[in-house]
């Protein structure tokens, strides 16, 4: 997953998104005041467009483009100025790269931004008790009640309701909308890791539900890529095969290749799911994945992956090299099990 081009961007990165501060401030279309937080968008305007070069995909930068457009209209800027940076930026990449893929892409995207939404809708509904339930249980947490919210959590178990349901119906939209509210600069990221915490905290209360079903002879490593502190997803993707009866090995966050490499050895898994939240750690997900396949003894290993780029971009599973890829927890046992066939029916 790498390209001239892509290696290019990245490698001139702030040169490049210094030449496009320079060029909208000699323009007149960039006050001083401006000028740092311009800087700090384009620095990552670049690395979007490099991740989408290397991977051969579009999608990515346009699926970046317009969440920046969301969040320029919730902090109240101006979506003309974010135009006139991204053609700056067309501009000084036609002269530094001249015709190129990271050219046709960024033009692709820029026509498509007048029609891009200007709101990210929430994940919470209001169609059912487990939508009342989510609502309540994000309305605690972001009070900063995590013991009232765990004891909500708990009475439901106690009525019935089933984990599964808890975790996708609840747990599930109330961190996707915690991620939503942070973005739109609603939350602060104090807020954002307090209820994040609080889920995870929540969620281990519950393992005596979750560890109690019927083995299966299945066993499944779970890890979040090197540079990834998000955890959550994986970590329900993680119960959700127990709940199976998969025996699981959650390795947490942030974890090295090496480490990966190392227990994929020791514990011979049926299956490896590998997670990413942001773009940027794509490339690690690539990585992890290419040094296993070329390990002769794990590279048989089959490899799933989730997160929200491989949601904004389907194609994407397949350039890092894996072998499908899973929008939740639920779909991903299932997808799982059609990748062990043999041993799933034993």
């Amino acid at each position: 997953m790498t390209t001239p081009t892509s290696e290019t961007l990245r490698l001139d990165r702030d040169r490049l998104a210094d030449a496009v501060v320079s060029r909208l401030t000699t323009a007149g279309t960039l006050s001083s005041e401006a000028r740092n937080q311009c800087l700090e968008d384009t620095r990552q305007h670049l690395d979007y467009l490099a991740h989408a070069v290397a991977s051969e995909d579009p999608e990515i930068f346009i699926a970046h483009l317009r969440w920046a457009k969301i969040v320029h209209v919730a902090l109240n800027r101006n979506v003309d100025a974010l135009a006139a940076q991204f053609h700056a930026l067309q501009q000084v990449l036609h002269d530094t790269l001249g015709s190129s893929p990271a050219e046709d892409y960024l033009a692709s995207a820029l026509a498509q931004l007048p029609q891009m939404p200007t709101e990210l809708p929430s994940f919470l509904n209001n169609n059912d008790a487990l939508d009342t339930l989510a609502n309540d249980y994000l309305a605690l947490l972001l009070n900063g009640d995590r013991n009232a919210a765990s004891q909500l959590i708990l009475e439901n178990v106690e009525r019935g309701v089933a984990v599964r349901d808890l975790y996708l119906r609840v747990f599930q939209p109330a961190q996707y909308e915690v991620g939503r509210l942070w973005q739109l600069n609603q939350i602060t990221v104090a807020q954002e890791h307090f209820c994040t915490a609080a889920t995870q905290l929540i969620m281990s209360q519950l393992y005596a539900n979750i560890f109690s079903t019927t083995r299966v002879g299945l066993k499944l490593v779970a890890t979040a890529v090197s540079g990834d502190l998000h955890e959550v997803g994986i970590r329900m993707i993680a119960d959700f095969f127990e709940m199976e009866g998969w025996d699981t090995l959650y390795l947490g966050s942030n974890l090295p290749t090496e480490s990966v490499i190392a227990t994929l050895r020791s514990e011979q898994p049926d299956l490896l799911a590998i997670s990413a939240t942001l773009t940027p750690h794509v490339h690690h997900v690539h990585q992890l994945i290419a040094a296993i396949r070329r390990q002769a003894d794990i590279a048989h290993t089959r490899i799933i992956v989730g997160g929200y780029p491989f949601s904004a971009t389907p194609r994407l599973w397949q350039h890092v090299g894996a072998d499908a890829t899973a929008s939740d927890a639920q779909a991903a046992v299932e997808i799982g099990t059609t990748l062990v066939p043999s041993k799933a029916c034993a």
